[in-house]
């Protein structure tokens, strides 16, 4: 006899790009896919709800797809499903975990992506006394590079062949791989969520090509030009590689499967024939990033820094400090931007605290998600 495989049930919470194009894609599959967002940002929803669906097109499929629930009610949202995807920025990853603190059921699954969300998730659930056996899972970027015109109308540019992803603990990265390997076959099993988190490489190459070409952007207003294929220079990418060289040490403390940014547009977009010598002529040649639906930031005030430093540059520098690991580097390119937005990211962005790891060895981090 034939063992039946489960067909996941899925719950996207946010309406932005990532949202929408997750929920597109998860029903033009043939899966059961519920899209909600929170009150404030009802208007995309009920955009949304309007057309009667979402509308994709580009390398993650073309065609209309219908939701099976549209609904600001979070509850009925997450009621039933296995998977709750949630696809906003990092700022969303708290408010909707804690929104969600009473309607888990045993056996969830919490997708996020990436910038600490599996152990911030952990923390914030043990401070609420949730008891419920909900599982976080990590990957260490998003599936898709996209962008939504409109709500209700998002295109794909491109989809990486491979996206590592981690569960905390790492024990049931397989439970969650075979639930979704039908909808993601793109999904593998990275060591640990140390790796989906610290091998995040958005901190490395968004930071550094906003704030050395700030002059360009502030004169232009982003218009003219493309940040990959005008702004990935052979200069602002020695500054990528020797914040990278830090990252990667902070990785070793703890994960043995790291990708060194040099290496990682060839690993994770290897149907792009990337294959190029240097890492600046791989970022300005990609056809991907040199698109024109992804311009130049009109101002320095983009998530490229509010969301890439005080989540991903902010953390490493306090996990160096902490294990003794010196990131000059990365330290340098945080005071830079908060001298030049006013922003102390070093005080406001995450800390060891905040991932609840502080006065922990790296044996003991290991032993925590494994």
């Amino acid at each position: 006899m034939t063992k039946s495989v489960k067909r996941p049930r899925f719950a996207v919470l946010g309406t932005g790009n990532s949202g929408q194009a997750y929920a597109a894609d998860i029903s033009l599959k043939g899966f059961s896919v519920n899209l909600a967002e929170v009150p404030e940002f009802e208007d995309n929803l009920r955009a949304i709800e309007k057309k009667g669906g979402i509308d994709i097109s580009g390398d993650a499929g073309n065609g209309f797809a219908k939701l099976n629930m549209i609904t600001t009610d979070l509850k009925e949202a997450v009621r039933g499903v296995d998977v709750i995807i949630i696809g906003g920025s990092a700022y969303a990853h708290e408010p909707f975990s804690k929104a969600l603190a009473n309607h888990f059921e045993d056996g969830q699954f919490i997708l996020f992506t990436s910038n600490f969300g599996a152990l911030r998730f952990k923390k914030w659930m043990h401070e609420s006394g949730v008891t419920t056996r909900v599982t976080p899972v990590e990957t260490m970027s998003l599936l898709y590079a996209t962008r939504a015109s409109e709500p209700g109308v998002v295109a794909c540019f491109g989809i990486k062949n491979q996206l590592p992803a981690a569960a905390l603990p790492a024990r049931r990265t397989s439970e969650f791989l075979n639930l979704i390997h039908p909808v993601f076959p793109q999904f593998i099993a990275a060591e640990n969520v140390w790796t989906t988190s610290i091998n995040n490489l958005n901190p490395i190459v968004h930071p550094p090509m906003v704030l050395f070409n700030a002059g360009r952007i502030e004169a232009t207003g982003g218009k003219g030009w493309n940040l990959y294929a005008d702004g990935a220079t052979e200069s602002v990418c020695k500054v990528m590689l020797g914040m990278d060289a830090e990252r990667m040490s902070l990785l070793k403390k703890i994960s043995s499967d790291g990708i060194p940014f040099k290496n990682a547009f060839e690993n994770l977009y290897a149907q792009y024939s990337l294959d190029k010598k240097t890492l600046s002529e791989t970022l300005r040649q990609s056809p991907i990033h040199g698109d024109p639906a992804f311009p130049a930031p009109s101002s320095i005030n983009t998530r490229y820094l509010t969301e890439d430093l005080p989540f991903g540059l902010s953390p490493w520098s306090s996990i160096g400090c902490m294990w003794d690991v010196p990131t000059p580097k990365v330290d340098a390119v945080i005071q830079i931007a908060s001298i030049m937005t006013d922003v102390d990211y070093l005080s406001e962005g995450l800390t060891i605290d905040d991932l609840g790891i502080k006065g922990m060895t790296p044996q003991d981090v290991r032993a925590l998600i494994s």
